[in-house]
């Protein structure tokens, strides 16, 4: 496929597919915030609120770069400052949002353990101290990029010795840890399904080891949250492919072409348009497949409408 091709495509998808996905993004998140914020009140549904807050402020952000895009050529103080917060910022919110499924994945595998002492750790009470520490955590930790971030010839980025760094904390902490984590604990998740006899019961019996009792809608998040490690390991695998890729041939071909470097381009670009669904698609994906989430989507939308008319 020939580079101008490849512009031609890209310029549409960003014109059209990336607005697209950040409005149904965030309507999809604030639904989520609503339902799960009257409807449940245990840690995973804190979890997945949290996720879902901090996704809509990911994309609200990087549609505002879109739209206003910032300029360095005067190299200000004001421009670094944007040039900074503009790497900044985004990677805090996403790794937020991500941590936070990467805890509602844990906590399901959790509840559904036979161990009672495991069962027992699964409270809304440790969920808000550990929602506190990975937003200070994630704060502290991707400060270098505020840091090493700068702007050289009139151009915003990571240069240098600091871009291989970025591009290797990129790889690792935010493309590789959270997949396969996610990963583990759905296997280990699935596992504790086969091996116990799960039931469905009015109330939770977490008293004897062995014996798991699960509600309705416990069992309905377990689900979706198993379907959301899915969808982000089939979103969020290109990413960091693409800049492993990238690593080595800055570093093995002292003159890319500009075909290659076209590629490169429209690659990165696809792998940002899919963690921008990953981070729009929450929502949709409960709605297929909870029946309790669709249940009290439609009752949330029958309050709405009584209350319009009155």
């Amino acid at each position: 496929m020939s580079s101008p091709t490849l512009t031609a495509i890209q310029t549409q998808l960003n014109f059209y597919a990336n607005p697209t996905v950040a409005i149904l993004g965030g309507i999809g998140n604030i639904l989520v915030t609503i339902i799960f914020t009257q409807q449940h009140r245990n840690a995973c549904s804190m979890y997945l609120v949290t996720a879902a807050i901090f996704n809509t402020f990911y994309l609200g952000f990087n549609r505002v770069l879109q739209y206003f895009p910032f300029y360095y050529l005067d190299e200000t103080a004001r421009a670094f400052f944007l040039c900074k917060l503009r790497a900044y910022l985004p990677t805090v919110l996403g790794q937020i949002a991500k941590t936070m499924i990467v805890f509602a994945c844990i906590d399901r595998y959790m509840i559904t353990s036979n161990r009672a002492t495991f069962r027992a750790l699964s409270t809304s009470k440790r969920a808000k101290y550990l929602i506190v520490f990975s937003i200070i955590f994630w704060s502290l930790v991707s400060s270098h990029i505020a840091v090493g971030t700068t702007i050289i010839n009139g151009q915003c980025g990571q240069f240098g010795v600091y871009g291989t760094i970025y591009s290797i904390f990129t790889i690792i902490v935010i493309g590789s840890t959270p997949p396969i984590t996610m990963s583990i604990c759905g296997y280990l998740t699935y596992r504790n399904m086969r091996h116990i006899r799960v039931r469905i019961q009015p109330a939770v019996n977490n008293t004897n080891e062995g014996n798991v009792h699960i509600r309705q809608r416990d069992r309905d998040l377990l689900i979706i949250v198993m379907y959301e490690i899915c969808i982000y390991v089939l979103t969020a695998s290109l990413y960091p492919i693409v800049l492993i890729e990238t690593i080595i041939s800055n570093n093995t071909i002292s003159s890319k072409s500009a075909q290659h470097l076209q590629i490169e381009n429209f690659l990165l670009f696809i792998s940002f348009l899919l963690l921008s669904v990953n981070s729009a698609a929450a929502c949709y994906i409960y709605l297929i497949l909870s029946k309790s989430f669709r249940r009290d989507f439609k009752q949330l939308f029958i309050y709405i409408y009584r209350k319009l008319i009155r």
